[in-house]
């Protein structure tokens, strides 16, 4: 057994102990139950669901925020820095959430943790002001956020004499807390308990400032390209009393299949085998159902995109691309699916995913030579 393999066991081993079940209350990643137990932070057993509690908790004397997500799983514990209203329309909020509990882990001795590696380990560079003094930091302080797309971002504060300023890598591992073994199983717990959205064949509004074309009887709305022009995110509709629906005919099967993989629309729910590669040479497959996915990518706030890569009189295979350009990583899933469903026929569609793939070093071309490959 080699030793890259050996430590993602190891690592894979560890992070399925933390989901066990019967957990009180129940943690999004493993450094969060971490951070409250080192706190002995008194949290109930069952959490709400999409709570964002900024006032019950205090640490060192400053108010704690305490999020739960949509499964009721704590997904973040910080100091308070950023005004709520300001922070929950922010377009990289775990960025914020991440200097939040970033802020708070100076404060907290936890057991078996040296600070000054993990913090060699962060990637956050201080340009002007140090870490202590986020201390001084609060939700009245003035902040600026800039971004180098999937590269990097900049925040600063600035109030009377305190200055700081901090430069930190776009890097989804590093926000979440969750290294590459940790992220694959949140994927495969979270994506099981999605919840479904009924759809209504209507244009979604993911696409509705999508830019707008005609051919062939048939509306186009296109939310543009990925990587290059033959990997898009297109939707075929047609009109009907002044109202556009998606096209879903046996008549036109590429459009169709098209409008199934990038929205999930149809008569009823498509069963989906995914084989999830892993690292470390590992796979597992679960059963879901093709709207679980696109339920899950939208929840994550990822744009798709989609390529046709063969069709067969019995088969199109296509890799679809889940795209999250502010925490700069992408899924990959490759799919064949049986065009018997558009039928009406009981059939499954097969998928292989890559999850959370950092994009901020790798180029457009390594996609693009892997897309051929494959």
């Amino acid at each position: 057994m080699s030793l890259r393999f050996h430590i993602a066991w190891i690592m894979m081993t560890a992070a399925a102990f933390t989901f066990k079940v019967d957990a009180a209350p129940s943690f999004y990643t493993r450094c969060l139950e971490t951070l409250s137990k080192a706190m002995k932070l008194n949290l109930p057993d069952r959490m709400e669901a999409d709570v964002d509690n900024d006032s019950t908790w205090h640490y060192a004397g400053k108010p704690l925020r305490v999020r739960t997500n949509t499964y009721g799983d704590v997904s973040h514990i910080g100091y308070k820095l950023f005004d709520s209203q300001w922070a929950v329309a922010h377009d990289a909020r775990p960025l914020l959430d991440f200097l939040e509990r970033y802020a708070l882990e100076q404060d907290v001795r936890r057991e078996g943790v040296d600070k000054a590696e993990e913090a060699s380990r962060k990637r956050v560079t201080f340009i002007e002001g140090n870490v202590s003094m986020l201390r001084n930091i609060d939700p009245e302080t003035n902040c600026t956020v800039s971004e180098i797309e999937r590269r990097s971002y900049t925040v600063a504060w600035e109030k009377d004499s305190l200055k700081v300023r901090l430069q930190v890598s776009a890097d989804y591992q590093l926000f979440t807390g969750a290294n590459a073994v940790e992220l694959e199983q949140i994927f495969e717990r979270d994506v099981r308990r999605t919840r479904l959205e009924p759809t209504e064949g209507t244009l979604p509004k993911e696409w509705l400032q999508g830019r707008r074309s005609h051919a062939d009887s048939l509306f186009i709305v296109s939310n543009g390209c990925y990587l290059s022009d033959q990997i898009r995110s297109d939707l075929y509709l047609y009109e009907q009393d002044g109202t556009l629906f998606l096209v879903k005919d046996v008549s036109r099967p590429l459009q169709s299949v098209n409008n199934i993989l990038l929205t999930g629309h149809s008569e009823k729910d498509i069963p989906l085998k995914l084989t999830v590669d892993k690292y470390g040479y590992n796979k597992s497959q679960i059963e879901i159902t093709l709207q679980q996915l696109l339920a899950y990518f939208r929840m994550e706030n990822c744009k798709v995109y989609l390529g046709i890569k063969d069709r067969t009189s019995d088969y199109i295979t296509a890799t679809l691309f889940a795209v999250n350009l502010k925490m700069a990583y992408n899924h990959t899933v490759s799919l064949k699916f049986p065009l018997k469903i558009l039928d009406g026929a009981e059939m499954k569609v097969e998928g292989t995913i890559y999850t959370y793939t950092p994009l901020q070093n790798i180029t457009e071309r390594f996609f693009i030579n892997n897309i051929k490959q494959n």
